[in-house]
């Protein structure tokens, strides 16, 4: 006879491997605390799904999830003598209050733009907000799965934004908020006076599993700028954990990946070809107005919907870069502004037409 397979002392393992009490687990898989009991003593079966979201809660693949852990793992890597060569204090692992934090990504020989006063401002910022939330019992490991391996290519960053859609359930559609969207699986999102030269910093706290991202306070100001800010934070924080969850340096490679992955998540293929489709719009068909018509309406700055547009080969090179130039020689004259979209009254149809049609 053979044995039936069991997940539930499995996730059991895991769970205490990560120092997490059942009702963390639970909250962190978004289900009540009695469901979770069921699972772990095999009074219930979970589906597919419902494994796939305890192990990225657990931040494990599925496959380490169906294996017993291992007997020690380091939650804390300690600082290599390299790393102390290239700082001054020890980088890798952070006090701050009742919690270990680590910056997720260090600059790579240039000058940071944080001071070292800033970044203990920041680290306290970071876990005064832990402490609140611990206190209040709302405090939840990052519901992502930080652990699925990743290609570091541009094809890679695009399907790393198709999977971690599909993990949100949102398929292809448009996202007015994805800052509300993540909060819900557990980032937690602060404000601050960021210098000049720095738009965000991110943490990540080994005890509690979850991710910290500071945003400057002045990218309030122009929303589409803020949203590939935070999600080119989420896409270091992939690197991070592919990492090793080790401190990394920052490089031309690994911004493209976070940069590319920020864009294929704010605009993803379907999305963009279905509504250039529903237009009927050619390559060479492009206007000026319909450009900004559209990128409003996703949300997204005009040079990322024509880069996009171009990637999926929907405008032609000479449409492409004339806006191009466009938008740069606008960039420059007000660096905060995107180029003003339409202000008619007209419904979306017919003015987009009316702007594909002048």
């Amino acid at each position: 006879m053979v044995n039936e397979f069991k997940i539930g002392p499995l996730i059991r393992a895991w769970r205490k491997k990560r120092n997490m009490i059942q009702k963390e687990l639970a909250a962190a898989v978004k289900m009540d605390v009695t469901q979770m009991w069921s699972i772990e003593n095999d009074r219930n079966s979970p589906s597919l799904r419902t494994v796939a979201r305890i192990a990225a809660a657990l931040q494990v693949s599925v496959p380490e999830l169906m294996s017993s852990p291992p007997e020690s793992t380091v939650s804390v890597p300690p600082s290599s003598s390299e790393d102390k060569g290239i700082m001054s204090r020890p980088f890798n692992m952070i006090c701050a209050g009742e919690t270990n934090l680590f910056r997720l990504v260090r600059d790579n020989g240039r000058k940071c733009a944080l001071s070292e006063d800033d970044l203990q401002k920041l680290e306290k910022s970071a876990g005064d907000a832990i402490s609140l939330e611990r206190r209040f019992q709302t405090l939840i490991p990052i519901a992502l799965p930080l652990s699925i391996p990743i290609v570091k290519s541009e094809a890679g960053a695009r399907q790393l934004a198709a999977a971690v859609r599909s993990h949100c359930n949102v398929g292809s559609a448009i996202i007015h908020d994805v800052l509300a969207l993540f909060e819900t699986y557990g980032v937690r999102i602060l404000e601050a006076p960021l210098p000049k030269g720095a738009e965000s910093v991110a943490f990540y706290s080994p005890e509690h599993r979850n991710i910290t991202i500071f945003l400057a306070e002045r990218l309030k100001e122009v929303r589409w700028r803020r949203q590939f800010v935070f999600l080119s934070e989420i896409g270091r924080a992939f690197l991070f954990a592919d990492n090793g969850f080790r401190t990394y340096r920052e490089s031309a490679r690994s911004r493209r990946f976070a940069h590319h992955f920020a864009a294929a998540f704010l605009l993803p293929e379907l999305t963009v070809v279905t509504l250039v489709n529903s237009l009927h719009v050619r390559p060479n068909d492009w206007t000026w107005k319909l450009l900004l018509r559209l990128r409003a309406r996703l949300g997204v700055s005009a040079h990322m919907f024509n880069i996009r547009l171009k990637e999926l080969n929907l405008i032609s090179r000479k449409k492409y870069a004339t806006f191009n130039r466009k938008i740069k020689t606008y960039y420059n004259g007000e660096s905060k502004k995107e180029p003003d979209e339409p202000s008619d009254e007209i419904t979306y149809r017919r003015g987009d037409l009316l702007a594909l049609h002048p």
